[in-house]
């Protein structure tokens, strides 16, 4: 059986058109299944029915004629209940319809099961027998899985349906990694030169080969260099970094070297050469279960295909676009976005890619919208107009006039009001009613770009330091890191800047130090990892430690804290690196206090151990981004069920408030650093909580800012007392929203359609 579902799989992809698709399943599945009819009903939404598109069985007549409504017959309740039903005497359920123009007179037996394609009931699959008979759990779980296959064809062939059609538009959903939203045409960029499309070929003049291939390395080197150049004044520091590790790969013995023993061992010519070694080393990226390392895959293939471009002599085509472009890839790259003018991209979308891909802190870094992991049709998609809106993930495909006049209006909106906040960046946070309230900053992507907002917060409430590390190639010195932590502690002179200690794993790790887990999100990471390596663990505390001389504004955090030994052992580390540093700096007349630590609220059995962990420690911080994710075990870096993720979501809402009701018994200050502490809606629940210290990115400081002076305090807590009785975080969102447009801020949100 397992071999027959394989065979019709592959024939349902590989057919030509959805029509043939359709009709071969059902010809195959009869055939599979010893049934008397195979019958595919594909849904029409907007007119509420289902019609007959493909069948073996039933009268031929009726395909694409026959139609039934959802509310009616069998098929209707297989898409309403959007589940399989299994009927060993069909006529005799209540549901029944007789339909005579298809000709089902003699069917008793029927098993129906709905094609579903991201929460949406496309059609259904359904087969029927003239013998009564329970059909088995086999033909049950035979027929579920060529639903799931053919639910993929028919969503794509509806993309490609919407491209020639202006009456409808579709918004196609993934992971948003570059919030904001822009219009333009779209432009499918492929490779000149792919692996795939190189023919492999022996030669038998290896020393002509060796040559060719050290002048693509030593070209491409030069491009490389040039790319970076570009970021030099446009983006920070560290987003250099990401060319580097371009570089290191060129540079990589296990890499160039491979590809030389191919030539002078097998006889291969360069470019298959390229090809044999890259394809190895890809795979072997790709099968890791860590998701960093599988995107180092992707930065591979990228050198290997511009290594064979300049061994083609086949050179990246200028960009002159006229007007700004939506760029469509099925894998962006950090170089691909480094090669197009700043002023002529409007946003990107990438088939496969993750929210820490070198591409997707690029597009961050230059405020470009960006989306991946979506499913889209790409050459069908070339040229024709998108709306991509980075925040959520989503890609409009073809939008109507009505729609596009939305956007337009949105995007214009969200420009004016960009402006209006940004008059009030450097007032102090204080809301209507008297409240103070810090207003701090998460930084580590950048020095320079934060540094255009340093006025603007009242200091760094997260300090990232896994980003240099992740941007190296190879763990940075102690010095290194003295004088990366010192600029940014003399940077924000006169406010606390809170470093979180080395945090890696997960979605983190370091591309020269791999971690290979099942499940890396619940394994060996954060305070895990440096605990177990208290080598790295004291340079980095002696780094900050040195860099706090003369600059008394130093705190220091630790990540995934889960028990209070942890914090025990990592408390007499501090104790060690700081009578070190000082007994150093008191040779010279020099010394440094003794730096506040906190620990980081992420992993959900913290919450229940917070007065344990009150005497060791001088504050916590609640990391919503990873305590949302563990509380509702929802990855929301996986496209599938990142709709799923919610930090508005009751149980979080109850764990925060318990949070800060125990830190106030405590009597221990309490910040909040994740991405709801840059939600409107977020730091209006958490200030009627009782919070009063929100760390978010740079580009939410003045909008936050901005609101908290337009609300207050006293209006929120009767709202936070009703919103913690609802199960729907869409009702307590509506009733937060409500609020701000009661006092003038729809700014804040925006009905998107």
């Amino acid at each position: 059986m397992l071999t027959t579902l394989r065979q019709i799989v592959e024939s349902v992809t590989a057919a030509p058109s959805l029509s043939d698709a359709m009709h071969s399943l059902v010809q195959q599945t009869r055939a599979a299944m010893h049934v008397d009819c195979c019958s595919v009903y594909i849904s029409e939404p907007q007119r509420q029915r289902y019609r007959l598109m493909a069948t073996d069985g039933l009268s031929q007549e009726a395909v694409g004629k026959a139609i039934l409504p959802f509310d009616e017959g069998l098929v209707g309740l297989v898409g309403r209940r959007e589940e399989l039903i299994n009927l060993a005497d069909a006529p005799s359920h209540a549901s029944f319809k007789y339909l005579p123009e298809v000709g089902e007179d003699e069917f008793k037996t029927f098993l129906g099961v709905p094609i579903m394609h991201q929460r949406n009931v496309l059609g259904v699959l359904v087969v029927q027998q003239k013998l009564s008979r329970q059909f088995t759990e086999i033909d049950e779980s035979f027929l579920v899985t060529l639903a799931a296959q053919l639910a993929v064809r028919i969503a794509h062939a509806e993309l490609k349906g919407l491209i020639s059609s202006s009456s409808n538009h579709r918004a196609v959903h993934g992971v948003g990694v570059s919030s904001g939203m822009a219009i333009a045409k779209a432009w499918v960029w492929q490779p000149k030169m792919a692996l795939s499309q190189v023919n492999l070929k022996h030669s038998d003049e290896p020393e002509l080969q060796l040559e060719l291939l050290n002048q693509a390395v030593l070209q491409v080197q030069i491009e490389l260099d040039s790319l970076a150049m570009r970021f030099q004044d446009a983006v920070q520091v560290d987003s250099q970094s990401i060319f580097d590790i371009y570089q290191h790969i060129l540079a990589d013995p296990n890499f160039i070297a491979q590809i030389e023993l191919e030539i002078t061992e097998n006889q291969w010519n360069a470019t298959s050469a390229v090809r044999q070694v890259s394809e190895r080393l890809i795979a072997q990226f790709s099968a890791m279960s860590d998701p960093y390392l599988r995107e180092r895959s992707l930065d591979i293939r990228d050198v290997a295909q511009r290594l064979l471009s300049c061994l083609a002599h086949s050179h990246m085509d200028q960009f002159d676009f006229q007007e700004p472009v939506i760029l469509l890839a099925e894998e962006v790259t950090a170089t691909l976005l480094a090669e197009i003018p700043k002023d002529r991209l409007a946003g990107v979308v990438s088939i496969r890619g993750a929210v820490n891909s070198h591409a997707a802190i690029l597009a961050r870094t230059m405020s470009v919208p960006a989306g991946m992991g979506l499913e889209l049709p790409l050459q069908e998609l070339d040229g024709q107009e998108l709306i991509i809106d980075g925040g959520n993930g989503d890609v409009i495909i073809q939008p109507g006039s009505a729609v596009l006049a939305e956007y337009e209006q949105l995007i214009q909106q969200a420009k004016a009001f960009d402006d209006l906040v940004a008059q009030e960046a450097q007032l102090p946070s204080e809301t209507q009613d008297g409240c103070p309230v810090s207003v701090l900053l998460n930084a580590g992507l950048s020095l320079d770009v934060d540094n255009c907002l340093m006025d603007c917060s009242d200091g760094v409430g997260l300090y990232r330091t896994e980003i240099p590390f992740m941007l190296h190639d190879s763990f940075p010195s102690e010095q290194e890191q003295t004088k990366r932590y010192r600029a940014i502690l003399e940077q924000y002179s006169g406010r606390q800047v809170c470093m979180r200690t080395l945090d890696i794993g997960g979605d983190k790790p370091l591309p020269y130090f791999p971690i290979s887990e099942e499940n890396p999100f619940l394994g060996w990471r954060g305070i895990r990892i440096t605990l177990d390596h208290p080598e790295l663990f004291l340079a980095q505390l002696k780094a900050m430690l040195r860099a706090s001389e003369h600059n008394d504004n130093l705190a220091i955090m630790l990540p995934m804290i889960s028990c209070v030994s942890e914090i025990q052992s990592a408390r007499r580390l501090l104790d060690q690196a700081w009578l070190e540093v000082s007994d150093e700096l008191r040779t010279r007349g020099s010394a440094i206090r003794y730096p506040s630590l906190g620990v980081m609220i992420e992993v959900p059995a913290a919450i229940y151990l917070l007065p344990d962990l009150a005497p060791y420690v001088d504050f916590w911080s609640v990391g919503t981004n990873d305590l949302t994710q563990y509380l509702l075990a929802v990855d929301r870096n996986n496209a599938r069920v990142a709709q799923m993720y919610d930090g508005l979501h009751p149980a979080v809402l109850r764990a925060l408030q318990q949070i800060v009701h125990t830190a106030n018994q405590q009597a221990k200050p309490v910040s909040v650093c994740g991405e709801l502490a840059g939600d409107p809606v977020g730091v209006l629940i958490l200030l009627a909580m009782g919070y009063r210290r929100f760390s978010m990115n740079l580009n939410n400081i003045a909008k936050i800012k901005y609101m908290l002076r337009r609300v207050r305090t006293d209006a929120l807590v009767p709202l936070l007392e009703q919103a913690i009785q609802l199960h729907d975080s869409v009702q307590i969102r509506k009733l937060f929203t409500t609020y701000l447009e009661s006092v003038g801020l729809q700014g804040f949100f925006s009905k998107k359609a």
